[in-house]
């Protein structure tokens, strides 16, 4: 039996219990620009399963990539690379994680996580 993708996020801190999660792919809820260059990934979790957890992500300039002017991935390109990390079946994938300085392109730089701790 096909096990869920777990999906790893982390801050630059280790200092307190919000500075990263681990999500499955199940639990995927939405993706949205948050900034002209940040995207916020967004997740059921919590214990109790009825709170979500966040992370927002540094990505190139996406309305650069709208407008032509810029080289970098479009809101549509880093979609089909969330869709391939959310189909990707019986993994265990660091999506971004600022302190290890490791980040799925086209993910860069810059993690900002909210996470419900219940």
């Amino acid at each position: 039996m096909a096990q869920d993708t777990l999906l790893q996020f982390m801050d630059a801190s280790a200092d307190s219990t919000d500075d990263g999660f681990v999500a499955k792919a199940s639990d995927f809820l939405s993706m949205e620009i948050a900034g002209t260059t940040t995207v916020k990934l967004s997740f059921r979790g919590g214990q109790d399963r009825d709170s979500v957890n966040t992370a927002t992500i540094t990505v190139p300039d996406l309305e650069a990539a709208h407008d032509g002017t810029g080289t970098g991935p479009s809101f549509r390109n880093i979609s089909e690379v969330v869709g391939s990390l959310l189909n990707a079946k019986d993994k265990y994938l660091v999506v971004a994680d600022m302190a290890a300085g490791t980040f799925v392109a086209p993910f860069t730089t810059t993690v900002v996580v909210a996470n419900a701790v219940d």
